[in-house]
């Protein structure tokens, strides 16, 4: 039996003197009674009426046996009751945002579910934007995601099981997947990783996937993220494995393989033979992104007679003068990009845009007058920045490589260039995550993904799902 003095006093005891800890004592059913909560989580209109309402009405005793019963009939038809057994348990009840009623010599105590908290309206996320299909955009509660997804699949199927993680924050993490498509091992794999995290607290989607990597210390992302509840049901369509995080508005998704980040959602919304060039112009924005600068280098340091005659005449007289090696230029400008890329990020929107174009004008401009740097160099620099962003989902990545390929491209010239590409290339067909290879489906080659790589098919002919995508089933349509 419940002693109530008790359990007020080890709430009291383990929160501390914590001013947002409401704990109202009164007397219900005959008996002392107490209602404990977390001030400015729940819904106090809604507790008033369909919790406090029915318990001051209640004019009769209640023998201790049928208290569960009394109040299951009073509240549930509003406000389903929980039993929790012990103390701990009721705390933590309390610490996730409900409420709990104690009683004195009752057989448990009561949890009620009331929340209420402020939630950002569904909107377009900021980055995956569209000219054609759905605009909704994740938000930063959890339930409210699940929501967007379960309206797009509206199949018995669909799953959602929910795990708490880290010890301090006990953030709630669903695992979202279609039973019959998804397989069972990627799933029962997701769930132990997840419940191998020994952390103090989850703030990010991206505390999460650091634990769904195989390879930790890998320059690129492992674990899909998405901001579009429409392109996670597709993925959860192909069989994949989607891990929603409370508090964050991206959803993970398993397996990953790179040139999902060359595909966009509105790909799948246009005629195909759109959808395919916009996507070779993705892979040749990203190659030359990551390529021209040190292919430049090394021309201008080793190989300067393979540039065209009148080519060469042009980048000597503009080179004329520079203080710096062609590699110590490039690696400068670089750096001025990346700090200026990261002002325009970290300050206020409008200064933001003021000091990126500023910076790059004025800047670029007075540089290249005074003779520190030369005009091709700063052009080169900008056409690679434009190819970046074109795949933004790898400019993290596509920066660092640049960097690292201009350095070689210094030392060792078109050779180096050629010898970095194919140690890339072993390098990203030798990682592996979730059984599946990040080139998939070029490396190995699995032609029958090919209607959906760089070359978008038509969706009717995609009878089945991904061989890229570990599946229980693989028939996607029939003709």
């Amino acid at each position: 039996m419940i002693d109530k003095t008790a359990a007020v006093g080890g709430f009291e005891k383990t929160f501390g003197k914590t001013s947002d800890l409401i704990i109202t004592e009164f007397t219900a059913l005959g008996r002392a009674s107490a209602f404990v909560y977390i001030d400015g989580i729940i819904d106090k209109d809604v507790f008033e009426l369909n919790i406090v309402k029915p318990l001051k009405n209640a004019r009769k005793r209640v023998d201790d046996e049928g208290i569960a019963a009394f109040l299951d009939e009073r509240t549930r038809p509003t406000t389903p009751v929980k039993r929790e057994e012990t103390l701990d348990k009721a705390i933590e009840a309390v610490a996730d945002g409900d409420i709990v009623l104690i009683m004195q010599n009752a057989p448990c105590f009561f949890i009620y579910s009331e929340r209420k908290y402020p939630i950002r309206a569904v909107a377009e996320p900021p980055v995956s934007n569209v000219l054609r299909g759905p605009r909704e955009g994740f938000v930063e509660d959890m339930k409210t995601n699940m929501t967007l997804i379960r309206r797009r699949l509206r199949t018995p199927k669909l799953r959602f099981d929910i795990k708490y993680v880290g010890r301090l924050s006990h953030t709630s993490v669903a695992i979202a997947y279609i039973d019959g498509v998804a397989d069972g091992k990627i799933v029962a794999e997701v769930k132990a990783r997840l419940s191998a995290m020994d952390i103090d607290g989850v703030v990010e989607a991206a505390y999460v996937a650091r634990y769904l990597e195989e390879d930790n210390f890998s320059l690129f992302d492992q674990v899909g993220t998405s901001e579009k509840p429409d392109s996670v049901a597709a993925k959860l369509l192909e069989g994949r494995v989607a891990v929603v995080i409370d508090g964050s508005p991206v959803v993970l998704t398993v397996p990953f393989v790179m040139f999902e980040h060359l595909q966009a959602a509105e790909d799948y919304y246009v005629k195909s033979y759109r959808a395919t060039l916009l996507r070779a112009i993705r892979v040749l924005a990203l190659t030359v992104a990551v390529l021209l600068p040190a292919a430049y280098v090394a021309l201008q340091e080793f190989q300067y007679q393979m540039f065209p005659l009148k080519f060469l005449v042009t980048i000597m007289n503009s080179v004329y003068g520079i203080p710096l090696t062609p590699t110590i230029e490039m690696l400068v400008v670089l750096t001025i990009f990346e700090i200026l890329s990261e002002a325009s990020v970290r300050m206020p929107r409008y200064i933001g845009m003021a000091v990126s174009i500023v910076g790059a004008l004025v800047l670029g401009e007075t540089a290249v007058n005074a003779g520190l740097l030369s005009m091709p160099t700063v052009l080169i620099i900008s056409v690679s920045t434009i190819g970046i962003y074109c795949v933004p989902d790898e400019a993290n990545s596509a920066s660092v490589l640049r960097l690292v390929f201009v350095a070689v491209a210094g030392v060792l010239g078109l050779f180096g260039i050629i010898l970095a590409s194919v140690a890339l290339m072993a390098y990203l067909a030798d990682l592996r995550n979730f059984g599946t290879s990040y080139l998939a489906p070029f490396a190995p080659a699995l032609t029958d993904d090919w209607k959906d790589a760089v070359i978008k098919g038509n969706v009717m002919e995609q009878t089945e799902r991904p061989y890229s995508i570990p599946t229980s089933n693989r028939t996607r349509q029939k003709r």
